[in-house]
């Protein structure tokens, strides 16, 4: 039996096109919109950021006040703050490592895009979708780093038990947009299909 040629599979001219369009609208989109939600809830909860001297000698911004609002009582809260650092402050000392760590980022996810694009296995749309996920999402974080320093966080989630309050670290649109860009391509590798190649002596 005749062995398909693997490429005939490559995709087109147009085809890439799409798929370079849907990586770029979807993070865009995340981009666009975790930087108009940050600048939205600032506004909304009237957040005072002046800067203060750091113990290197540096200028560091800083919620100095604000009016935290209750949206869903125990569980979700409009909270300001701003993270120095990566999830839940790490490396708070290290931001500029952080936005240039960032902006390599943005090009290893185009990178896998363009890898992707040419092999002849063609990527499916939400393998697409989901880097374009992380790419809205870093992009979001990296102005952040660029411009302020830190990134501009927002979401509290958080739950009571007796007495006690259990806060998730606050984050934003661009975290959550990393956050499920990392579980889409982890679903879509732990319920990936291998290509059936049939055997060359089984007659057809």
């Amino acid at each position: 039996m005749h062995l398909p040629d693997p490429n005939d599979e490559l995709l087109s001219p147009a085809a890439r096109k799409k798929a370079w369009l849907l990586f770029l609208c979807t993070a865009t989109l995340i981009a666009g919109l975790d930087l108009w939600t940050k600048a939205a809830v600032f506004d909304l909860l009237e957040v005072r950021s002046p800067t203060r001297s750091t113990q290197n000698g540096g200028e560091q911004i800083y919620v100095a006040s604000q009016q935290e609002k209750t949206l869903i009582p125990g569980f979700f809260d409009l909270e300001a703050n701003y993270n120095y650092g990566a999830f839940n402050g790490w490396f708070a000392s290290h931001t500029k490592l952080l936005a240039l760590l960032s902006c390599a980022a943005l090009l290893v996810i185009a990178s896998v895009l363009w890898y992707a694009l040419g092999r002849s296995t063609a990527p499916s749309r939400w393998f697409i979708l989901a880097l374009g996920l992380l790419a809205g999402g870093t992009a979001g974080n990296f102005y952040d780093r660029f411009e302020l320093q830190a990134v501009r966080d927002w979401i509290k989630w958080y739950i009571v038990v007796g007495d006690e309050e259990y806060v998730w670290p606050n984050f934003n649109i661009a975290d959550s947009g990393i956050c499920a860009g990392v579980i889409l391509i982890v679903f879509l590798e732990l319920f990936r299909k291998e290509p059936r190649v049939n055997d060359p002596e089984t007659p057809s």
